[in-house]
This record gives C-alpha cells, sequence and structure tokens, in this order.
C-alpha cells in the first residue's frame, strides 16, 4: 500500500493551508509576516537591547558560538517540527541521544570505525523512532504516553550499560574534528545543522510527503477519505524524529567529548518551546522550519544575553519553561480565533 493514493496537488481536506508557490507575491509577505512576525519582533528587540548593553554581543565569535551552541538543538527541533505539524509531540528524543551517545562511544571504544559507529546509531535512532511510530500510529496509543514511557526506558538503559558513569572520546580524532573542526571559517556542527534545516524545509515545502504531513495534522480524517495513508505519514514522522535525533547524538556526543547517559536531558521541552515560538500549532497542520529556526535563535540569543550579563545560568530555565508556557497559551489563543 502506497502512502498517497491521489495526485499529491489535489489534497486540501479541511481548508488546511500547505504552503505552495501558488499566489501573489504579496500574499506570501504578508502570510510571513503574520507567521514570524511574533517572534521575529521579539528576536530583533531582544538583539537591539544586548547590542546596547553588552559591547561584544555582534561580534562574529560571539554569533559563532551562539550557532555552534544550538546546532543540537535546532537538528532535534526539525525532527520535531515534522512530529508536531501532524498533530503529535515526542518527549522520547533525548532518551534517544543518551542511548546512542553511549552506544556509539562503546562501539568505538571496542575498536569500531567511527564512520561505522556513527552510522550504527543513526541507524539505531532510526529504530527508535520506529517502535515511537508503530505503537503511536500502528497501535493507536497515546503519543504522549508511549514517547515518555520509550524515552524513560532508553536512558535507562544507558544508564544501566554504563552505571551512570561518562565515557571520554578525546581521543578520537574524528569526534575531535567534528568538535574544532570549520569550513570558511563556520565550525562544522553549524554546518551539519543547516544542512538538516535546509533539507527539512524541501521535504515539507516541495513534496508529495510534505503535504500530506500538514494535511493529516489539519484533519486527519479529511486527509484519510482524500487517499492519504495516515497511519503511514504517522510512524513516518516519529522516525525521521528518531534519525535526527541519533545524528544529534553524535554532534552533541562531539560537542562533549564524550557520552554520558545525562546527556540531552530535557532537550526536548527546549525544542518544543523553539518550536511553537516559530508558530508551529500544537494542534497540527500549522508551522514552517524557518519559524522554528526563529524559535531556536531567540532561546540561543536569550541564553547568551543572560551569560553575557553574568545573570546564573539558573534563570534560563525558569525563563524558558515561561516561554514554552506562553508559546502553548499564544497557540491556543491563534486557534481560538481561527474558528468560526
Amino acid at each position: 500500500m502506497t502512502i498517497l493514493e491521489t495526485p499529491p496537488d489535489t489534497v486540501r481536506p479541511g481548508g488546511v493551508q500547505v504552503p505552495t508557490r501558488a499566489g501573489s507575491a504579496w500574499d506570501r509577505v504578508r502570510h510571513g509576516l503574520d507567521t514570524y512576525a511574533g517572534v521575529g519582533g521579539v528576536l530583533v528587540v531582544l538583539c537591539v537591547y544586548l547590542s546596547f548593553t553588552q559591547d561584544i554581543f555582534f561580534t562574529w565569535a560571539n554569533w559563532l558560538t551562539i550557532l555552534e551552541a544550538n546546532a543540537v538543538v535546532l537538528v532535534v527541533a526539525v525532527g520535531l517540527t515534522f512530529v508536531l505539524l501532524n498533530g503529535g509531540i515526542d518527549l522520547s528524543l533525548g532518551g534517544i541521544m543518551a542511548l546512542c551517545g553511549v552506544i556509539m562511544s562503546e562501539l568505538i571504544l571496542n575498536g569500531w570505525s567511527t564512520w561505522v559507529a556513527i552510522l550504527a546509531v543513526v541507524a539505531l535512532g532510526t529504530l527508535c523512532g520506529v517502535l515511537n511510530g508503530v505503537l503511536v500510529g500502528k497501535v493507536g496509543l497515546s503519543f504522549l504516553v508511549v514517547t515518555l514511557g520509550t524515552g524513560q526506558a532508553f536512558r535507562g538503559i544507558a544508564q544501566v550499560r554504563t552505571g551512570g558513569q561518562t565515557q571520554s572520546l578525546f581521543e578520537v580524532s574524528l569526534i575531535r574534528r567534528l568538535n574544532e573542526g570549520e569550513f570558511v571559517g563556520i565550525p562544522w556542527l553549524v554546518w551539519i545543522s543547516l544542512v538538516v534545516l535546509g533539507i527539512g524545509i524541501v521535504v515539507l515545502r516541495y513534496t508529495g510527503f510534505g503535504r500530506m504531513i500538514y494535511a493529516c495534522g489539519g484533519n486527519r480524517e479529511a486527509a484519510r477519505l482524500a487517499g492519504i495513508n495516515v497511519t503511514a505519514v504517522s510512524v513516518s514522522v516519529f522516525v525521521i524524529a528518531g534519525c535526527l535525533a541519533g545524528l544529534a547524538s553524535v554532534m552533541d556526543s562531539s560537542r562533549l567529548l564524550g557520552a554520558s547517559p545525562t546527556a540531552a536531558t530535557g532537550i526536548e521541552l527546549t525544542a518544543a518551546a523553539a518550536v511553537l515560538l516559530g508558530g508551529t500549532s500544537f494542534m497540527g497542520g500549522r508551522g514552517t522550519l524557518l519559524g522554528t529556526l526563529l524559535g531556536v535563535l531567540f532561546l540561543g540569543v536569550l541564553a547568551n544575553g543572560i551569560t553575557l550579563a553574568g545573570i546564573s545560568p539558573f534563570w534560563y530555565g525558569i525563563v524558558s519553561g515561561t516561554v514554552l508556557i506562553a508559546a502553548v497559551l499564544l497557540d491556543r489563543i491563534r486557534n481560538g480565533k481561527a474558528k468560526p
């Protein structure tokens, strides 16, 4: 059975707003302003404020620091955007990253080629996504219960295998090159995150599969009647999120030069805050990856500003948690206004 049994361009169930190149240039500009004005405006205000209060904020070195520090979050947020657009959420991504990082370190330390170990843990993350997708999309269990449970299980396996200890990867040359290497002055981790973002944008905006995700998230029953295999789409978005979590674990391990069973704790909530701030609806069917990028940048600039101001980093948790609640509340207000 194929995922789509009717031409993707004919699928417009339930009035879902699917991104296309149709419409006038002004329509696209107006839609962009409506989508990004909120987080974009706040980001601009924050940047202007920090530029006046912190001398080094607008230096190239500081912005590279912001981009590199948030490269892992961006990759996780891209995968989570796919899930949220389909009307779900994945709370297991931090657990997947912890398990994949630990397994990668074990494989490398046991003599495996680093490249093979990296491919193996990306495959492992994909399999974790398959498990989530089957339990949610095929069996019909709640995505909250499933991903919360599997996330705890994945992290528990990592803790059992390591005894709760961090495993050093400082001596692994490829991992160190990912940590220290640059291309045209930009760190490799930033390039990887931007490539993932670019591929995600192309998939969501210019492919039939991307339009199916929007359709299923906007009106699942109408999408099914239009000929879309809703179950296959639901499984697929969790697979994508798991695959990117596996890749993010490699990036995170190279950034820290080690693998820990406590790594990436809470990263799925940070990514969710960024995605929701970027305009993706918690109810599914509306949002873009450009908005997700703005959300990640906002949280990154906020954390950087707190550091530059010499404020305790514990305040970031308070602020980011408040921002997450505000983002969900804003989404509810938008949906309320959108209802007839």
